[in-house]
């Protein structure tokens, strides 16, 4: 899950370099490197912690190499420190690699290596990677790489630069993402498009087991195999505008600020309202198929797999399909059982989540239809789905994910709005959904209204070390959601449970220094979470209750209240979370802490 990006063109490379790092830094921040062919020496500089100190310790230093590649790490192997930083570089000191991945089988490749008497100045896999593609170099880069890597376990996308071949990078994928960009006379190669979307729109993915070389006119892609791959281009469908900040003091804000938006964004084009259905023609599958689904399978992690709770919901209130949500971490490990009624759905903001890519590949090595909802167009699981809905959320940087969440749950609605229509739902409640839906943004533009009251009241709560998130039906997952958040962004201790769950245990935890998060819309659990809510005060807990407008008397029973507008019971997720995710964000920012790039975390988790 580390930032890669790398540079040959005809232009300096050193700015372009540290401006895409930059753009990257929400993928890894312990350490950062770069390296560079300077009068046709290598050329590396690297540093613990982020890309600023980075540009510190470069200072004044301004290389004219066209050519080089940089990396911002998030630990794997070895703790942070400048000799486990990349770039590597190898024992003759004429070759670099930056890596994103884990090389499994490392240990007996560095005891191979170390019988040669290469000696070993980090605690990485990297710099075996490194050293075993020196020992095999003879003259041909691209042949060494190709020979090293199938020597290697595990996963990796890897830049190689080289002394004896100044205009050239070598870059290769297997289980780590890894795109090539391709500009007027420059090349670009890096894991996010993020990181080059200022320079060229036009990219190309390398696929698993692919290797490319690029010179600053020409790629040529080839299999480790060494046989030719031809693959077009694509077009990036969204400017380096949507991944700055704008004014916002963090991009998690902005993010949030963008909820409503992406809800538009994920539903424009999908909802008929006249008659009252939705259409998501990427699912690929007919209407008879759709028939035929007798079970759902989610495979999601993290944020992905909680929205994918959400959408247990939905598809079993509105299509009355059975459906169950697996961690994609646990999931081929499970020997899961799988006929040919059932489908599965991977979900994944960046596409390239390691352990969701390979529950898809496990779920249909056994022959079932994998269907993705994923933002990242062109990704890894978008590839190799067989269908599947793109949220269209646009880039999220924050590494706490929220407005991509509401792209998720979205998707799901609609998905059980289709097959809904297909099987129980009426032409007349499929128009009360669908008018409804048309709303629904607005309406989470009205929650958004009322951040200036959750930064008061966050101040308050900022200073409790331990809460609880309470919530019923479909926003039991929101709970499970917003104490996520409030773990990821502040490092407080926080859990969640279903309401009625909190007195068979939980309840013990309770004391005036114990707050509970309780999500109380007006929906039909209303009086008995009320109950609950009795039963917390009784225990002298702190109640911050998340409630329908014009509900005050929870103002009655409650500490602090929150307010989200009226809708449908079964959408009250969408806006029931939008207070939670601003409370997250806000007492992360009471507390000071680095709300975008949280310690230990990263945005896309590409290892397993």
């Amino acid at each position: 899950m580390c930032g890669i990006i790398g540079y040959v063109g005809k232009r300096p490379a050193q700015n372009i370099l540290l401006d895409g790092l930059k753009r990257l830094e929400y993928r890894g921040y312990d350490s950062a490197g770069i390296a560079v062919l300077e009068h046709g020496k290598l050329t590396v500089e690297k540093n613990v912690g982020r890309i600023l100190e980075l540009e510190a310790k470069l200072g004044s230093t301004q290389w004219a190499s066209t050519i080089g590649m940089a990396h911002t790490r998030w630990a794997t192997h070895g703790k942070p420190s400048t000799a486990n930083a990349h770039p590597h570089v190898d024992h003759t000191g004429k070759l670099a690699l930056i890596h994103n991945g884990i090389i499994e089988n490392y240990r007996e490749l560095r005891k191979e290596l170390e019988k040669k008497g290469i000696a070993f100045q980090s605690q990485t896999d990297t710099e075996v990677l490194v050293n075993l593609i020196s020992d095999l170099y003879t003259g041909d880069l691209r042949t060494a790489v190709q020979e090293a890597l199938k020597l290697v376990r595990g996963t990796y996308g890897i830049v190689v630069l080289h002394e004896d071949h100044p205009g050239m990078l070598i870059t290769a994928r297997n289980g780590s993402p890894i795109v090539l960009g391709l500009g007027d006379g420059e090349n670009f190669v890096a894991s996010d498009v993020t990181a080059m979307v200022a320079h060229t729109k036009n990219v190309v993915y390398l696929e698993d087991g692919e290797i490319a070389e690029l010179h600053a006119g020409t790629h040529e892609i080839r299999t480790i195999g060494n046989e030719t791959v031809t693959r077009e281009a694509s077009e990036v469908a969204w400017s380096i505008k949507q991944a700055e900040r704008q004014g916002y003091e963090h991009f998690m804000l902005k993010e949030i600020f963008e909820e409503p938006e992406a809800m538009r964004n994920a539903m424009r084009g999908r909802v008929i309202p006249s008659e009252g259905l939705a259409k998501l023609g990427g699912l690929n599958l007919t209407e008879d198929e759709m028939r035929d689904v007798r079970r759902i399978v989610i495979i999601a992690c993290g944020t992905a797999y909680y929205a994918g709770t959400v959408g247990e919901y939905f598809l079993e209130h509105y299509a009355r399909i059975p459906t169950e949500v697996e961690f994609a971490s646990e999931f081929r490990y499970n020997n899961p059982v799988l006929d040919e009624h059932t489908l599965v759905f991977a979900v994944s903001q960046s596409g390239e989540t390691a352990d969701t890519l390979a529950a898809l590949r496990e779920a249909q090595r056994k022959g079932v239809r994998v269907l993705g909802i994923i933002n990242v167009v062109g990704s890894t699981i978008a590839r190799e789905s067989n269908g599947g809905v793109y949220i269209h959320s646009g880039p999220e940087i924050g590494v706490a994910s929220t407005k991509a969440f509401i792209g998720q749950i979205t998707a799901f609605l609609l998905i059980a709005f289709q097959f809904g229509r297909l099987r129980t739902m009426s032409q007349q409640e499929g128009i009360e959904l669908a008018n409804e839906l048309i709303v629904l943004p607005e309406k989470i533009e009205r929650a958004l209204a009322y951040a200036n009251r959750v930064k008061e009241i966050a101040k308050h709560y900022a200073s409790y070390k331990n809460f609880f998130y309470l919530g019923r039906g479909a926003n039991y997952p929101i709970a499970l959601e917003g104490a996520l958040k409030l773990k990821e962004i502040s490092y407080l201790h926080s859990e969640a449970y279903p309401t009625a769950e909190m007195k068979h245990g939980p309840i013990a935890m309770i004391d005036e220094n114990f707050p509970t998060v309780v999500i109380v819309p007006n929906d039909l659990y209303y009086e008995k979470n009320i109950s609950n809510i009795e039963e917390i005060r009784a225990r002298s807990g702190k109640i911050l209750a998340v409630t329908t407008e014009g509900h005050t008397i929870l103002e009655e029973y409650a500490d602090d209240v929150l307010y989200v507008p009226e809708t449908l019971h079964p959408l009250y997720p969408f806006l029931t979370i939008v207070p939670l995710h601003l409370l997250a964000y806000e007492v992360a920012v009471d507390l000071q802490r680095d709300v975008d790039k949280p310690r230990n975390l990263a945005k896309s988790v590409t290892v397993e």
